[in-house]
């Protein structure tokens, strides 16, 4: 009875086992970074190719990552226990680009591209590619804000609580950044968020200003300057500075971190990632002139 038993349990753990490593589609929100970083690099050049990630690879790979914990206290009202990239960047990063609301989802088609759900994390690794064309390193934060918020019984607008332990974190790591992107995507329709110029489809661009930092108006000279380049040489794109505060909002969005941090909405629900990928590009080029035009 007793060999029967070990038997039946060696053949369940068996199967168990085989069923992890069978090939299953998943979101984007199941992938480590760096293997999603390794999929984007043929992002080109098979666009209707499905594929498909087996669960225990994406498993592995996620154990391998070498973090380390810190504690941040912030507001000094919530301790936050925060997971840091332990690695410094020898390429002398510029530009740090992360996601507040990391979760946020573009528009899914049966034919997209890898099979798998688009959302702000993809957009973040394009413009990482796009700038590195223009000469620019940047840094893409590789930990996912909502699922942190999720690890500490946070609330959902304590996502910017969370992102500002981030940039304070990767600053420290790497004091060479100068520039800091919060890429985010609007919840509104298609109708709103979508252009087509010299008929190509873009994904509209929107910069968001909170007016509760003190120090707003020197955040807002900066996106003005990004904007007026869009609005220059890709009328229709932008929907231009969108400026919040009062009840119910945040106000500040980390930028009184410094002037150079941003927050930009790039599409909505209703944008597909490749109409997303020719607005980054758009942005990349007005970073690259921006940053130049500051260099003289």
């Amino acid at each position: 009875m007793k060999l029967k038993k070990i038997i039946y349990t060696s053949i369940l753990t068996i199967i168990f086992g085989i069923s992890l490593y069978i090939s299953n589609k998943v979101t984007i929100n199941d992938l480590n970074p760096k293997l999603l970083k390794i999929m984007k690099s043929t992002f080109t050049k098979e666009l209707n190719q499905e594929f498909n990630v087996d669960i225990l690879t994406i498993y592995l790979k996620t154990l391998n990552t070498n973090n380390h914990f810190k504690i941040s206290e912030i507001d000094n009202k919530v301790a936050l226990t925060i997971p840091v990239s332990n690695q410094k960047h020898d390429e002398a990063p510029l530009i740090y680009i992360y996601n507040t609301h990391s979760n946020e989802e573009y528009k899914y088609l049966k034919n997209d591209i890898y099979n798998i759900v688009p959302n702000v994390k993809t957009a973040s690794y394009i413009l990482e590619d796009e700038l590195r064309k223009l000469g620019f390193n940047s840094i893409v934060e590789p930990l996912n804000t909502i699922d942190l918020v999720n690890q500490q019984n946070l609330l959902y607008k304590d996502s910017y609580k969370v992102s500002r332990t981030l940039l304070e974190n990767q600053k420290i790591a790497n004091d060479s950044l100068v520039y800091f992107i919060d890429l985010h995507r609007d919840s509104v329709d298609g109708s709103i968020t979508s252009a087509t110029i010299n008929g190509e489809k873009y994904a509209k661009i929107m910069f968001l200003l909170g007016l509760e930092n003190e120090n707003y108006e020197e955040n807002k000279k900066v996106i003005t300057k990004l904007n007026d380049y869009i609005n220059l040489n890709y009328p229709g794109l932008s929907r231009g500075i969108y400026e919040k505060k009062g009840k119910g909002v945040n106000g500040v969005y980390n930028q009184d971190f410094s002037p150079y941090t941003m927050l930009i909405e790039v599409g909505g629900v209703d944008n597909t990632i490749l109409e997303v990928s020719n607005s980054l590009k758009v942005i990349a080029s007005s970073l690259y002139n921006f940053i130049n035009e500051t260099k003289n």
